[in-house]
């Protein structure tokens, strides 16, 4: 089987873990592990978009943000 990263190959694998075996599918290149949950997660939701675009309040918030005048240190006796 292919590793659905890299197009490596996968290996099976028993996990110990808190005392219960759990068997998964082990990329011997990049080492990525895959498991029933995992399978089961990545069904249930829509796949994760990479190239999403910023929505459009966060970058009017950017655009509209001023910075802060700068702080007067002079002493009050000096003027």
């Amino acid at each position: 089987m292919q590793c659905a990263r890299c197009a490596g190959t996968n290996v099976p694998e028993v996990i110990l873990a808190g005392g219960t075996r759990i068997f998964a599918m082990r990329c011997v290149h990049c080492g990525d592990i895959i498991d029933h949950v995992i399978l089961m997660n990545r069904r249930r939701r829509p796949s994760v978009r990479p190239g999403r675009l910023r929505s459009l309040i966060h970058e009017d918030h950017r655009s509209t943000w001023k910075r802060p005048a700068p702080i007067n240190m002079r002493r009050a006796d000096e003027e």
